[in-house]
């Protein structure tokens, strides 16, 4: 049976944003998956351009960058509250288990820098 991680979280897909814990991130060596009030998107692998660490105006997340034009261009799953990053490291942590690539800064508010790509 092939490794996953799973956490519990909020999420902002383009201008609809949830709060914890309305998101679920769903990760294994080849997609990981957001689930967020009864939706479901899967970002396969090959479709990621880039991971990174987002800073918001209360939460640290992580932005998925991809290339499905078919769902919310812009995605993060919320993964710490109040700007503490342990569930942020913690999410990162694992999804470097599975093989990801996480980029460590992206300016605050989402203000330009680049995603790493999402494999090594």
């Amino acid at each position: 049976m092939d490794a996953t991680y799973s956490q519990t979280g909020g999420a902002r897909l383009d201008l609809l944003n949830a709060s914890w814990p309305f998101a679920t991130l769903t990760a294994n060596r080849e997609a990981l998956q957001l689930a967020c009030l009864g939706k479901s998107y899967t970002f396969p692998k090959k479709d990621i351009r880039g991971l990174s660490r987002y800073r918001g105006i209360f939460s640290v997340g992580l932005r998925i960058e991809h290339e499905d034009n078919s769902i919310p261009d812009f995605i993060v799953f919320w993964a710490s509250v109040i700007w503490f990053d342990r569930g942020f490291e913690t999410l990162r942590f694992n999804l470097e288990k599975l093989g990801y690539t996480v980029g460590k800064n992206r300016a605050e508010h989402g203000e330009g820098g680049k995603a790493s790509p999402a494999t090594s």
